[in-house]
């Protein structure tokens, strides 16, 4: 079928052939970690409840408070099968208790300070693309979302930056 604008679209099979295709390229190029044990489970709930309690209490008192009461619902768990219960329910619940603008380090992703003052381009800057032989008095090292050399820690394990989660991954 010919479309509107002069170009061939793909017939129902053959759309459906390359988007299984791309599916499948997609698939390959996602990082899948190994499964998790019940332990592991558990201390990721657990901190990520803590994170997630620190951008609802802002006063230290109250979020001590709050830190022990976690504490003692993860404590008052003990058989390993009302454990694996439990962490799927913890897991809901902590799903529905996020914040909705969580807290996150200055730095990154949605901080105060990211990208506060970040080097223009230097076609930007120079649009006619000459540039003048003074003005390269900056260093143009590339650095990493919280602003260190990638020179002074060379490699870094989690480089993608997840916007909608504010944390490197």
């Amino acid at each position: 079928a010919t479309g509107g604008g002069g170009g061939e679209r793909a017939s129902g099979s053959e759309a459906s052939a390359m988007n299984k295709a791309f599916t499948e390229v997609a698939q390959l190029a996602r990082v899948k970690g190994p499964a998790l044990t019940h332990q592991q489970r558990a201390t990721r709930l657990y901190r990520r409840s803590l994170k997630s309690l620190l951008s609802w209490a802002i006063d230290r008192e109250v979020f001590y408070e709050e830190a022990y009461k976690i504490r003692a619902r993860f404590d008052s768990v003990k058989s390993v099968a009302a454990g694996k219960h439990a962490v799927e329910v913890g897991e809901a619940e902590l799903w529905e208790c996020l914040h909705p603008d969580p807290w996150c380090m200055n730095y990154m992703p949605g901080g105060t300070k990211f990208m506060r003052n970040p080097v223009p381009p230097t076609s930007l800057v120079y649009p006619d693309g000459e540039v003048p032989a003074d003005a390269e008095t900056g260093t143009r090292t590339p650095v990493w979302p919280d602003m260190v050399p990638i020179t002074f820690r060379p490699k870094q394990d989690g480089g993608l930056i997840d916007f909608a989660k504010k944390n490197m991954e």
